[in-house]
């Protein structure tokens, strides 16, 4: 019975640490971001960057060690590509699966599930439980971006 616990657990606790970064103000703020920035073109050099970092962010999920979230240009209900914020839940060869994050009501959740290739990913967050990120360049260059804007006015 002990061990049934265990294996629970084990189980349970990588779920509550996903849920649980879903409210991180990290991923509101890239949510909000991703939606400021819908028809733009991103820039070259990050989404390369991106590209060949995504090797750590496929890693960190097989290990669990935090919660991956990817930004991925996905057909919306229209069938027009829409760049979405997305917590993953599987990942097997090049297919990912997971559910779009979206800010409804001031809350940012996990909503409309999603699978879609490896390919039509743009860039990548890892959040770890004790505030830490990685990966995040167009939420990088886009904070940066509005920090400019901001000093200027």
């Amino acid at each position: 019975m002990r061990n049934f616990w265990s294996v629970l657990l084990l189980v349970l606790l990588p779920l509550a640490t996903r849920a649980q970064a879903t409210e991180g103000p990290e991923l509101a703020r890239l949510v909000r971001q991703v939606h400021l920035a819908a028809g733009q073109e991103l820039p070259a050099p990050l989404l390369r960057e991106a590209h060949r970092s995504l090797g750590t962010a496929r890693r960190a999920f097989n290990q669990a060690p935090g919660s991956v979230y990817l930004l991925a240009r996905v057909l919306n209900d229209s069938a027009t590509p829409e760049l979405v914020v997305v917590a993953v839940e599987a990942w097997q060869g090049p297919t990912l699966r997971g559910r779009i994050v979206r800010t409804e009501a001031g809350r940012t959740a996990a909503t409309a599930p999603v699978e879609f290739a490896e390919a039509a990913v743009q860039d990548w967050l890892l959040l770890y439980p004790d505030g830490r990120e990685e990966g995040n360049r167009l939420g990088r260059f886009w904070d940066l971006e509005e920090r400019l804007a901001n000093r200027g006015e």
